[in-house]
């Protein structure tokens, strides 16, 4: 269409200079150039229309998903109509600021398409003088209307496409800002060094505040986890300890301070090649849409059913998933709903064992167990933890599960207040041993 545009208009203007210079210089450079215009802002506002559209709509949008998405807590605190008639003001107030930001477009978008008819009328007022001159005939006159005008229409309706010109691109984009772009800095990154056993980890002054808010969540962490450890970060909450499990997974960048992974400044490490030697275990595991074994093999992708069962035993879940009547093809529905946290918590695990890291992160892993879960998934991390050549880096609030690991960090304010294993701390008497109080653990 743009090709087909290009030579009519061309065509057209070569076929009115040869019949009359006069005319066709009105129309070259009056009625042509806003003809061309009005159709270069037509794109333009269909394109801020869109723009638009989704910017208003984010928030009703947004809304509406979290809504469905609860829908066992919408359901259970009885706030149907609520949250219907929440959604109702939030469109109404959308279509209000719709309206009132489109008027000015609204205008310059009729005045484009008017402009047309304008040219039109300033070729047949200009065009009926020379005629009344005598300076051209009929059949001239009406020869370079036809070039100019109906040309510069014919190369204006490539712009009646600018509907789906404005779709397209907004299309385009959302595709395109999903993609790493070149300038990324991911070639620049170095690659994992590989070093034999587990990983060692060392934060020296790390300090970090989240952007939405002023004060720091990590202030002057100095940490080192060697390789093969089983290390406990304990502490109040909001001391940081899940803000370290992020820092180490690259979901966030530290403001100041270097986190050294083997030595290697993290941040010079290319993510993906740091992802692949990490399995995180979060405190409320997702869980997908298929089966038991389609989640736990989601993390590999050629993984055989022996690896798959392996990484069961060793996840303290492999009882349970046999005794289930369809085994590991059992379907969890959304999100896993069928199964219970713990049951929950120790599949996440095994999906993370299954993918053989070097590093193993768990963020709470049983906050929210009963104690006979948590007992099972206690032993699972203990026995993951003893294989020599990982290092476990678990968060807890139940100190349960990390008394038998090889040093305990204790974080207040986001730094160390005491470092040491479970009996040493105790004899300190300090926080840590206050905590155990409060949990019976010293008895």
């Amino acid at each position: 269409m743009g090709l087909i545009a290009v030579v009519n208009l061309v065509g057209s203007i070569a076929i009115a200079f040869a019949y009359g210079w006069k005319l066709s210089l009105v129309g070259l450079f009056v009625a042509l150039p806003p003809i061309l215009m009005a159709g270069y802002f037509r794109i333009g506002l269909e394109m801020k229309y869109e723009a638009m559209t989704a910017s208003i709509f984010k928030d009703s949008s947004q809304f509406a998903s979290e809504a469905v998405g609860a829908f066992r807590t919408v359901v259970s605190l009885i706030m149907e109509d609520s949250i219907g008639d929440r959604y109702q003001e939030l469109l109404e107030g959308h279509v209000k600021n719709a309206f009132s930001s489109a008027r000015f477009s609204t205008i310059v978008f009729a005045l484009s398409e008017s402009i047309d008819l304008a040219c039109v009328a300033l070729t047949f007022w200009y065009g009926g003088t020379l005629l009344a001159d005598r300076e051209y005939e009929l059949v001239d006159f009406f020869v370079i209307y036809q070039a100019i005008i109906q040309g510069a229409l014919a190369a204006g309706m490539w712009f009646s496409f600018a509907p789906n010109v404005a779709q397209a691109t907004g299309a385009a984009n959302r595709i395109l800002s999903m993609r790493v772009s070149k300038d990324s800095g991911l070639e620049d990154k170095e690659d994992l060094q590989e070093a034999p056993g587990g990983v060692g980890v060392e934060f020296q002054k790390v300090h970090f505040t989240y952007k939405t808010r002023d004060v720091p969540v990590i202030s002057d962490l100095n940490m080192k986890i060697l390789p093969g450890q089983f290390v406990g970060l304990v502490g109040a909450s909001g001391c940081g300890k899940s803000t370290t499990i992020s820092l180490l997974e690259r979901f966030y960048e530290p403001d100041a301070g270097t986190i050294l992974f083997n030595d290697q400044d993290i941040t010079k490490i290319n993510p993906h090649e740091l992802r692949k030697v990490i399995s995180l275990v979060a405190q409320e595991p997702t869980l997908y849409e298929g089966t038991i074994r389609d989640n736990i093999a989601l993390s590999v992708n050629d993984a055989s059913d022996d690896q798959i069962q392996q990484a069961c035993r060793d996840a303290q879940i492999h009882d349970f998933i046999t005794s289930l009547p369809d085994g590991y093809n059992t379907k969890l529905g959304p999100k896993g709903t069928s199964l219970s946290g713990g049951q929950r918590q120790r599949l996440s695990l095994a999906r993370a064992l299954l993918r053989k890291p070097k590093l193993l992160l768990l963020d709470e892993a049983t906050s929210s167990l009963d104690s006979e879960s948590e007992k099972l998934v206690q032993e699972a991390i203990e026995r993951a933890a003893e294989e020599g050549n990982r290092t476990t880096i678990a968060v807890a609030h139940r100190l349960a599960t990390i008394q038998k690991a090889d040093i305990i960090f204790v974080l207040g304010s986001g730094r160390v207040l005491e470092k040491g294993d479970h009996q040493t701390l105790l004899r300190k008497k300090g926080v840590y041993y206050q905590m155990c109080q409060a949990q019976a653990l010293d008895r």
